[in-house]
């Protein structure tokens, strides 16, 4: 990992000045000089970075003492200038440029003649940025670091190294600069840039803290997950920033680069969006490969991959099946498990399979289904699906109802059926052409009493719905004549035998009904307009006398057409 910060050099910049102001006399004859464009002054430097400060020596010999200005003009040197001061031949003054660009020291000769060219001389001075050096740090193994200089993109003409070892290094910055450490560890790398003829001593230094390995850390992957038909995600360990990660894949022909891991961006994961993936049918390989930045040594993940798996097809009849069909890599495989709803349902010991067909004996044995393995440590988990889930299956068909007509209702009893029972579905067939839903009931007996009057013939089919709402296919179709020939008893005998104990019509749907029993005397004993009830000899909750009663009976029969019959009877005790 590499951080970057900025300081100005160790020496105070006060006391530097103070040092070259005293020494400057007798050091003179050992530092560059720099003159003006006549010769009446000498510096120090006439280049250099923000903070640059420089000695100008008053050379001219034999004249008297010339104004100075440190900030002065060029096109107008006596009448733009703002002048500091004078010195005599021979004494020196200092000045710090803080602001970067070009400057003019302009002095004037306060005693002669002629005309402001003659009396004036100009010192030009260039103060650049403070700026960093341009420089790329890149790790290298064997406890190595590589410096790369751009040279086009800063002021500098070499630099000054110092590793953080105690060793330093003054170098052009024309090629790459290497160095090895005597010992991994973290390191403080100070860099200054420097001129060959300017002042850089109030140039900063740049600092990047480095860290030195001797060996490339094997790069981990930790898992592969099938997110869809196009996208797969992985997950690995931490990568390191001074290294260069390369995720590779296999599709059958080897292993190929497929992307840059950006320890940045995707430092712990990446999820993978190919177009050409086809994660139901194929398989792929992966693994990472970790270099130094010098691309000199590098080191491999293991090799981890993914599940293909789909389902080729699903079907009901006694049970509910699906098809399936699998495909991982062979390294190092030992077996592979069969996920319902994140559990382990069923496991197998082959890394591609074509066909298996897997058997539930009821819809709530179904869920989501997925595939995991783990090789070489890597869990590789595949696609899932929810068999049925698309097109909700139609269950066997039952047997059909059997039905049976009792006075004016008809009684049904339900067959059981293939799977667990949600609820039966009957449909009825009357006056109305066609089949109608009429009832849905859990129970296997129901009593039909919504007949419609004047209905002939009364058809029923059935069929029935799962606990998970899957509906069968239709039973076959049962049908009952319904009897409108009237069938009235002369005689009953109510004396609780059970034989013959109620005077009522014979079975039959009626539109309309009522039948009114009388004495002999028109006294109306019984009244009723449901056809499966009859009269039990009663009246006013007392048992008449034996003898001859008196019958009216009307309805519509199964024409619409109002039917009116009466006649007598024998109550007999």
């Amino acid at each position: 990992m590499c951080t970057f910060s900025f300081k100005y050099g160790d020496i105070n910049k006060a006391f530097r000045y103070l040092l070259l102001f005293l020494g400057f006399v007798a050091s003179q004859n050992l530092l560059a000089q720099f003159s003006s464009q006549k010769g009446w002054i000498e510096a120090n430097y006439n280049y250099g970075c923000q903070g640059l400060t420089i000695i100008i020596t008053h050379t001219r010999t034999g004249a008297g003492a010339l104004f100075y200005g440190f900030e002065g003009s060029a096109t107008d040197p006596i009448n733009s200038t703002s002048f500091e001061g004078s010195f005599n031949e021979g004494s020196s003054e200092a000045h710090t440029y803080t602001d970067p660009g070009v400057f003019y020291v302009v002095v004037v000769d306060q005693s002669g003649t002629g005309s402001d060219a003659d009396r004036t001389d100009i010192l030009e001075i260039t103060v650049v940025a403070d700026q960093r050096p341009s420089v790329s740090v890149r790790g290298c193994s064997s406890n190595s670091v590589e410096l790369m200089f751009d040279k086009n993109q800063d002021p500098y003409d070499g630099y000054f190294i110092q590793f953080g070892d105690g060793n330093t290094m003054l170098v052009d910055g024309d090629s790459p600069v290497s160095y090895a450490f005597a010992t991994n560890g973290t390191y403080a790398i100070n860099i200054q840039g420097r001129f060959n003829n300017g002042d850089y001593f109030s140039c900063s230094t740049y600092e990047e803290v480095f860290t030195a390995f001797d060996q490339i850390p094997t790069p981990v992957l930790n898992s592969i997950t099938v997110e869809d038909e196009t996208i797969i995600s992985l997950t690995y360990d931490a990568l390191d920033a001074a290294l260069i990660y390369t995720l590779q894949i296999d599709r059958g022909s080897g292993f190929q680069d497929l992307t840059t891991l950006n320890p940045t961006s995707n430092p712990q994961s990446i999820t993978l969006d190919e177009p050409s993936f086809n994660t139901s049918t194929e398989f792929y390989g992966f693994k990472i490969v970790a270099e130094d930045q010098c691309q000199t040594n590098s080191s491999e993940s293991s090799v981890g991959y993914s599940i293909g798996f789909d389902q080729l097809s699903e079907s009901v009849n006694t049970t509910f099946d699906m098809s399936l069909t699998w495909a991982t890599g062979n390294q190092n495989f030992s077996s592979i498990d069969l996920l319902r709803d994140g559990n382990v349902f069923q496991s197998f010991n082959t890394a591609q399979n074509i066909g298996e067909t897997i058997s539930f004996n009821n819809c709530t044995e179904l869920g989501e289904f997925s595939m995991t393995t783990t090789i070489n440590g890597i869990v590789s988990t595949s696609g899932s699906f929810i068999p049925f889930d698309a097109n909700p299956p139609t269950l066997p068909s039952p047997a059909d109802p059997i039905a049976v007509l009792n006075g004016a209702v008809v009684n049904l009893t339900f067959p059981s059926t293939n799977f667990s029972l949600g609820e039966y579905i009957l449909y009825r067939k009357d006056i109305d052409p066609d089949f109608q839903e009429v009832f849905r009931i859990s129970s296997t007996q129901l009593t039909d009493t919504t007949i419609p009057g004047g209905t002939k013939e009364v058809c029923y089919q059935i069929a029935y719905a799962d606990e998970c709402g899957n509906i069968s296919a239709l039973s076959g179709e049962i049908c009952i004549v319904i009897s409108t020939s009237l069938s009235i008893p002369n005689a009953f005998s109510p004396n609780g035998d059970g034989v013959n104990d109620i005077f009522k019509i014979n079975d039959g749907i009626y539109a309309n009904f009522r039948l009114s029993i009388f004495n002999r005397w028109g006294t109306l004993l019984f009244s009723s307009t449901d056809p499966t009830q009859g009269w039990d000899g009663e009246f006013e909750g007392q048992p008449v006398n034996s003898g001859t009663y008196l019958y009216q009976l009307t309805f519509q029969n199964a024409d619409n057409l109002p039917i009116t019959k009466s006649g007598s009877f024998v109550l007999i005790r």
